[in-house]
């Protein structure tokens, strides 16, 4: 192997281009660490608001310092540090690494703490990088809201969170309306939910629950249209207060979410994947010398699921 790996980030914030390769040399493992040769990466909306200079990640970066992104990792162990026994090398894994403060899995290798991985078939598809941030995302919001409390609308669905957020709470037993602009398209993979347009939405007064993907203006605007005695989660941190406050002005009961590294929750994922229970879709793959592209890609907000970079 070589002494240097690749990593993509940024340097000074802005548009895609701005994104550049480094190269880094291979780290000394500290204790319960594990250094991994990337089969792919993902990106999330997080990484592109970082680059653009948003968010509390981004305010942490210190004038002219390098800041690798991304945080989805599936590749398999290359050397593993002391106090690191149940891991092998060669063995394929996939994880979450390094959120929120430590991003770095835009690269060739990445160093990961040993409980953000679990150890999975070698034989998965390179697409299951885009599972783990997102996933978890998703199973962590549901878990905040109640099955058994009335119809779960969830808007931006067709979103990396929110086409895995359909199916789980499908599989959790929620009666799901998905709000989209893209009802044709929802509609196409049959994941066993009612599709509306926002138009319908806001066509008259709703009861039920909201997981807000989208945040802002949109996400107050739908529970201004909602009982008020609706539950939510918003999930995009930016306007996560904005909206919990609008929530509480209306007499709803909102939170925002922090996804955690959670082993657990990315088995339980996974085994959802590899059993067929939760198709995983990808809308395109980017090599990492075309990080910029993907970005660019990203923000023109076509896409269906998610978005993969091959190492």
């Amino acid at each position: 192997m070589d002494k240097n790996y690749k990593q993509a980030g940024v340097v000074h914030f802005g548009p895609a281009d701005t994104l550049e390769i480094k190269h880094i040399p291979k780290p000394v493992l500290e204790h319960g660490q594990v250094f991994i040769r990337i089969t792919s990466s993902s990106i999330n909306p997080i990484d592109v608001k970082t680059r653009c200079g948003l968010g509390y990640v981004a305010q942490a970066k210190a004038d002219d310092a390098f800041l690798p992104l991304g945080y989805d990792v599936l590749g398999v162990v290359e050397a593993v540090g002391e106090g690191v026994s149940d891991l092998a090398v060669g063995e394929t894994v996939m994880g979450m690494v390094g959120f929120p403060q430590t991003p770095g899995c835009y690269a060739t290798h990445v160093t990961a703490h040993r409980e953000e991985l679990i150890a999975i078939d070698a034989k998965v598809s390179e697409d299951l990088a885009g599972l783990s941030l997102a996933g978890l995302t998703a199973l962590q919001s549901l878990e905040k809201l109640d099955v058994n409390a009335g119809t779960l609308f969830i808007n931006a669905p067709t979103g990396g969170v929110g086409h895995l957020a359909l199916q789980l709470a499908a599989l959790k037993g929620f009666d799901i309306v998905a709000v989209t602009t893209r009802k044709a398209l929802i509609a196409s993979l049959n994941f066993n939910v009612t599709v509306m347009s926002y138009e319908e939405f806001f066509s008259e007064s709703r009861s039920g629950q909201l997981l807000d993907l989208v945040g802002g203006e949109l996400a107050c605007k739908m529970l201004s249209n909602l009982m008020a005695d609706t539950k939510f989660v918003t999930v995009p941190s930016i306007t996560k207060d904005a909206v919990i406050k609008h929530g509480e002005s209306l007499g709803a009961q909102g939170e925002g979410i922090l996804v955690q590294t959670n082993p657990n929750h990315l088995n339980e994922l996974y085994k959802t994947v590899v059993t067929q229970q939760v198709h995983l879709v990808v809308s395109k793959k980017f090599k990492l010398d075309e990080i910029a592209l993907a970005h660019k890609y990203v923000e023109q907000g076509e896409h269906f699921g998610k978005v993969i970079i091959v190492a």
